[in-house]
């Protein structure tokens, strides 16, 4: 546990969390767009589900990573 809290606090900097941000942002606004224009609905749906989580799991990373000092 103390060595993923560590890389944890090691690993997600500002860079990080932005990559984050812009790759949920990407799945959910252009992606998903393209799968929505195609039809494809469990393509569409997955997309924006993806983005979304990559948005909340960068988010929650990045704060554990400010916050908890090892």
């Amino acid at each position: 546990m103390n060595v993923v809290l560590k890389f944890i606090v090691d690993t997600f900097d500002l860079t990080v969390y932005i990559l984050f941000l812009v790759s949920g942002i990407v799945l959910i606004f252009i992606d998903s767009k393209e799968y929505k224009k195609k039809n494809m609905t469990k393509e569409y749906k997955f997309t924006r589900i993806t983005g979304i989580l990559y948005i909340i799991f960068g988010t929650v990373l990045f704060m554990a990573a400010r916050y908890i000092r090892i």
